[in-house]
């Protein structure tokens, strides 16, 4: 086999982790107005930095409360 055939082939690539099983354990908080940055009690969704998914506030206290 020669150099670059070596370095271009195509290798298997482990399956990803189906989106239903990420932990969700970082989730960024988001604001809809610029005014309410740093206001906890304003944060209308947080997104999983893991899989990129949006919970909504609700969700995201549910799971921090179990």
């Amino acid at each position: 086999m020669s150099l670059l055939a070596h370095l271009t082939r195509k290798r298997p690539q482990a399956a990803a982790a189906p989106l239903s099983e990420c932990p969700h354990w970082e989730l960024a908080p988001r604001w809809d107005s610029v005014d309410d940055i740093g206001h906890t009690d304003r944060i209308t969704h947080y997104n999983c930095t893991t899989c990129g998914n949006t919970l909504s506030r609700a969700e995201a206290d549910a799971r921090a409360a179990s």
